[in-house]
């Protein structure tokens, strides 16, 4: 007869208590790739609304500010220039960039049915790509900008950071989707060319950045090289995501199937086509043959076609289902996109024309604009798919309340008074300048404009700390709830 053997009572656990969770140093679940860019997206969303704050506060009252360093002649330099270079950077790389990067992960897996590849990677790309923004964005405060326009502005090392983190999620895309991805939902195919046109302009960015240190590339090509880039990489990267975000969200909003499959495939051939051209009408040099930039100019105004088609397909889609636009929820804020998306692409056609974008050009136009297409159209597609995905990603149920409408008509008001001010500062800005007008009198003739965007887009501030806050209470506050994964069961995905 053998005896029991001993055991240690200090290894006994009571019935009652559940057994610990062992949590790995990097995040491996489903959905942990989106859940960390949705967290950075969000703060970079309240850090952009400050610094956009500040942008325009400068224009109203300049001001200029600088500390010498003591290391290389180098000072800590404020001034409106790269105040406002700042402040694109935060908004067009930190706040819709991770945004869109959350689309990627959280869209795949459920379009493919297939678990995201390379997850503890992803996180490893949150990481590489944030951490490199704020470093490029704190240098350009200290670093000469030359000739480079605000996506291009950033030092070498800090863009071939945000290439090396494209690099991974385009690479983590594409081993998802695999040879299914021509078979795919038109979701992943404008996903998957606007990860290679980030990749792509970022990287040659990064890679002119490097050359230029040891050849001394002449500043007229820089600054060339710099405008095309500008340009193409919100219509190759950003209007792109907003497309796939958008025929994502609204149907599964609406509970119906997309109007029309063909009319989503034509939208993404005709963005396909002439998203890289838009870039070549910033190209205004003598040295550049008017044929050419007239190209970029017809490419710029015919990008009005996919957006037409868009709206129209995603308006149908929507038809019999108005009662759900009467809220807070996803498919408001989708149709609110929708709207800015179609009011931003009739600007940018009209600003194209060659009369036209002589008149306009460096005035608070373009900063209207900008604030149209960034904080209209593509931040309320950001905004639907965070409404859509978060409670899905975090297992809890959430409807719309108090704090969720004041976000909607905090960033929708305050975006729309801002753009309209700026945009008519644009118009009298040149209209003093054609007629030679005195400094003092026209800075006192475009104060009520720029007082007017100021005061706006403190509104869109404001939305940015209530979506953070939104997303603080949506994980503190609301119940548990079951959501099917790719890679894991119903149950199993609530816990």
């Amino acid at each position: 007869m053998t005896g029991r053997p001993a055991v240690n009572p200090k290894k006994l656990r009571p019935y009652d208590q559940p057994p610990r969770r062992r949590r790995s140093l990097i995040p491996n679940k489903p959905d942990s790739a989106a859940t960390g860019f949705l967290v950075a997206a969000a703060l970079w969303l309240a850090l952009a609304g400050g610094i956009g704050v500040l942008a325009i506060g400068i224009r109203l009252v300049p001001f200029e500010f600088s500390y010498p360093l003591g290391v290389f002649d180098l000072a800590f330099e404020v001034d409106s220039r790269r105040v406002e270079y700042a402040f694109v950077d935060a908004t067009v790389f930190g706040w819709l960039s991770n945004a869109a990067f959350a689309a990627v992960c959280f869209m795949t897996p459920r379009l493919l049915g297939r678990r995201l590849a390379l997850e503890p990677l992803l996180m490893l790309a949150v990481a590489i790509w944030n951490m490199s923004l704020l470093g490029g964005i704190t240098f350009l405060y200290v670093f000469d900008l030359g000739p480079h326009s605000a996506l291009t502005s950033m030092f070498w090392l800090f863009d071939g950071g945000l290439a090396f983190a494209a690099l991974i999620v385009t690479v983590a895309f594409l081993l998802t989707a695999g040879t299914s991805l021509l078979r795919g939902y038109i979701s992943t195919w404008f996903a998957g060319v606007a990860l290679l046109g980030l990749m792509g302009l970022v990287g040659l960015d990064a890679l002119v950045g490097l050359l230029d240190v040891f050849l001394e590339i002449p500043e007229l090509a820089i600054a060339l090289g710099s405008a095309y880039i500008e340009r193409a990489l919100p219509a190759m990267w950003l209007l792109g995501m907003t497309f796939a975000i958008l025929h994502y969200v609204v149907p599964r909003a609406v509970g119906l199937p997309i109007a029309s499959a063909g009319l989503g495939i034509l939208a993404f051939l005709t963005w396909l086509a002439l998203s890289p051209l838009t870039g070549i009408d910033e190209l205004i040099d003598t040295s550049i043959p008017v044929a050419v930039t007239t190209i970029g100019s017809v490419g710029t105004m015919l990008l009005l076609v996919p957006v037409t088609l868009t709206v129209s397909n995603l308006a149908m889609t929507m038809q019999g289902r108005w009662m759900l636009l009467f809220g807070a929820g996803t498919a408001s804020l989708a149709l609110i996109s929708l709207a800015f998306l179609l009011a931003t692409g009739l600007l940018g056609a009209i600003g194209a024309l060659r009369s036209v974008n002589f008149f306009v050009r460096g005035t608070d136009w373009e900063l209207g604009l900008m604030l149209w297409t960034a904080y209209g159209a593509f931040t309320f597609a950001a905004f639907a798919l965070a409404d859509h995905a978060l409670p899905r990603i975090l297992h809890r149920a959430w409807r719309a309340n108090g704090l969720s409408r004041a976000q909607l008509w905090l960033a929708f008001g305050g975006a729309t008074i801002a753009g309209v001010a700026l945009l008519g500062g644009g118009l009298a800005e040149a209209s003093f300048l054609q007629s030679a007008t005195a400094p003092e009198q026209m800075s006192a003739g475009l104060l009520p404009y720029r007082a007017t965007a100021f005061a706006g887009f403190g509104l869109v501030a404001l939305a940015g700390l209530a979506h953070l806050l939104n997303l603080f209470l949506l994980y503190t506050t609301a119940e548990p709830e079951e959501y099917a994964v790719p890679g894991q069961s119903a149950p199993a995905a609530a816990h």
